[in-house]
Order: C-alpha cells, then structure tokens, then sequence
C-alpha cells in the first residue's frame, strides 16, 4: 500500500467510525509502525486536514483537506486566504475585520500577529499595500481578468500539455492547467460547471481538487464513490453518476449534483461534506432530458422547488445598489431590467424564494418587492424580526 493510498484509508476510517480508532489500533489495522501513522498524520495537517483527539485518546476527523498535492504550509494557505478576502473587497479592510473574518468559524484560532506578519510578507511582495487603517490589493500586480478568442484558448491548452509532459512537477502543472480552465473556460470540451447568476469563486485547495475530479468524472460520464459527512456524525459511501457542479456564490459555497445509484434521483451534494472523491473505470448512461443549465434555468440558489414564480422587485437608487444589481444580475438570462426615473425593475421567473429573500435582506431600503405577495411577507417578516430584536415598533408595518 502506498503512502496516499494508506492516508485515504486513515481518512476512510476514521471518518466513518468517528472516536473509535486511535493511533495504535490504526497502525495495528493498517500493518505499519505507529511512527508511520503519526508521520502521516503531520503531512496530513499541512495538506488542510485537522484531526482532534478526546481523554481516551480517541480521533476525530473535524476539517477535511486535500491529498495526491505536495504539502502547503500554513502560512502560505493564510496568505492565500487574505489575498482572497481583499482582491473580494477591493475598496479595502481593516486588521480588527481581517481578525473577525478568520476567527469566525470553530477552528484553531489566528492571532492579530500571526495575522499581521502575513499581511507584512504580503507587502514585501508588493501584493497589498496600506491605505490608512485599511489594506487593499495592489491591483497592477495581480493578473488581470483575461478574454481570449477560441483560437487562442485551443492554442493556450496546447501548450500546457506539452509543458505538462516536460515539467520536473507535473502535478502541478495539472493543477495550473485545472484552475485557468475554471477560470477563462475550455473549448474542446463541455461545461460541467454552473456559476449560478453570480461571481466566479476563488477556490480553496480542498474544493478546486473535488470539484476538478467531479467535472471530470460528470463529463466522461465515469461514476464516483464519495465519502460523505452531513453533520458530526459517521461518513456514509455513496455511490453517484456525476452530473455537474455548481457554484452559488450567495452561500460561497460549491454543490455536486448527482443521481443516487440506488434509488436513481437526482439530488444536490454540499463539496464541503465530501470528505474524498473515487473516480471509478465504471460509466453510466446520461440521464434522459437532463442539461445543467436548464436544471437551473429559474433556481435563485441551488435548491429547486420544481414551480418558478412570477417576481417583480423595484430597486431604488440607495449608495450602490443599482450598480450591484447590474453587476450580480448579469449573467441571469430569465432577469429583464428596465431602467426608469424611480431606479431598475426587475422581472423574473424564480424557483426558490427562500433564497431570493435572503440576497434582497442585503439590500435594505433599496429595493422592494412589488410581487408576489408571499415573497414581499417573507421580506417583511424577516425586517419585522429585526426591528422587534432592536427593539423598534413594528406597528404599521403592512
């Protein structure tokens, strides 16, 4: 058994019988020395995995990440995570947010130093630079968004594949390759890969390799096994046909969407709970009548409900918001927007108003909903919530 093969079978083990194994029994269970296993473990966690252990010893896999890639430092991740949340926020962000951003989920804790040495090396290189209280991304130095011809992207792939084949890493090379195809898009070959009405991601690690190996699979129609973790419990083996991915940047979040070998449906996977992907040899037959695209013609999010509402909103001219709503609408064809002395009205049939209400909440006063009248309770219920949570009157609100 080699080295990746036996750390997805740590994984594996782990994963699905949750504070069982320790790391004498998985030693004992893979016929390797404990010093093995704990030498994995160290190359596990800086290639993202976080692993925690209980008084008995114990383990417990809290954070998935990623394998088959050469280690990354933790440093250089964090790097690449400020680099993230400043080229998203370009008008510039303060330590006390940066802190906030990166301490808000339950994991291990970043201190404003550590943070700040990062921000410094960062400076060095002349990727960001201070303005005031705020840092913001040098722009001249960071690669620009690139519009190629047809003939220039079939030229540009070319020539990766030879470069791949001399490179001293082909690995990553492939993975160069993987991310400028997600980025300006690929000709020779279909889209697996739905951007739902919104921006383009900046991925992690974990999920550009997953969400790589699943639109390969879903494109030459090969099955998968997965191990998948919905909340703290035990990881399931699934077996799915691929049928895309999809990225809503509403939840930043990315979705597999796949039919269920057993009972055939079509269901919607979150990659964050896909612990590890098997592209298997196996094929499957594409689905009668399915296209990605159309799938998600008229869902606001990823979720479908099967019934597209009739929608109308008015958007006033409130700091930004006709500009956001121009630039956040774009790419939805079913969206019409009339611009006229009030602002932008937008018409729309929409699948998921649940959704659609959670992405209006971050327009305020700025835009009101004129149909249908369950979309307008759902928004105004919600502000109904917030005034009673900051102690304001919510007599008259209609």
């Amino acid at each position: 058994m080699d080295k990746l093969t036996r750390q997805r079978e740590l994984v594996k083990s782990i994963a699905t019988e949750p504070w069982v194994h320790t790391l004498q029994s998985l030693a004992k269970t893979l016929g390797v020395t404990q010093t093995t296993v704990v030498r994995d473990f160290e190359e596990m966690k800086d290639n993202g995995f976080q692993f925690i252990q209980d008084e008995r010893a114990t383990i417990y896999l809290q954070v998935s990440g990623w394998n088959g890639v050469m280690p990354v430092k933790a440093s250089t991740l964090r790097q690449m995570e400020l680099l993230r949340i400043l080229t998203a926020t370009p008008q510039g962000v303060t330590l006390t947010k940066i802190y906030k951003r990166f301490n808000r989920r339950d994991e291990e804790d970043v201190s404003t130093k550590t943070l700040e040495r990062a921000l410094k090396d960062l400076e060095k290189k002349n990727l960001i630079k201070r303005r005031g209280e705020e840092y913001v991304v040098c722009a001249e130095h960071l690669l620009p968004p690139l519009q190629l011809a047809e003939r220039e992207k079939t030229l540009l792939f070319e020539a990766l594949k030879v470069a791949r084949a001399l490179a001293p890493i082909p690995e990553e090379m492939k993975s160069l390759e993987a991310k400028l195809k997600l980025w300006i898009g690929e000709n020779a070959n279909p889209r697996e890969t739905l951007f739902v009405h919104g921006r383009t991601p900046t991925q992690d690690v974990h999920h550009s390799q997953c969400c790589v190996h699943l639109e390969e699979a879903a494109r030459n129609k090969n099955k998968v096994n997965i191990l998948y973790r919905k909340q703290e419990g035990s990881a399931r083996h699934l077996k799915l046909n691929p049928l895309g991915i999809v990225y809503y940047w509403g939840l930043d979040n990315w979705y597999l969407i796949a039919q269920d070998e057993g009972d055939q449906k079509i269901k919607t996977y979150l990659v964050n709970r896909i612990l590890d992907v098997t592209r298997l040899v196996e094929t499957f037959s594409p689905v009668e009548g399915f296209d990605l695209k159309k799938w998600y013609q008229y869902a606001w999010g990823v979720y479908r409900d099967q019934s597209p509402v009739p929608v109308i909103i008015r958007f006033h001219d409130h700091y930004s918001t006709l500009s956001r709503v121009r630039a956040e609408l774009a790419k939805r064809e079913t969206c019409t927007l009339t611009e006229d002395k009030d602002g932008l009205l937008m018409k729309d049939q929409v699948e998921g108003l649940d959704e659609l209400a959670v992405w209006l909440r971050g327009f305020g006063a700025g835009a009101e909903v004129i149909e249908p009248a369950l979309l307008r309770a759902k928004v105004t219920e919600e502000f109904t919530r917030l005034l009673q949570m900051y102690g304001g009157d919510v007599h008259g609100l209609d």
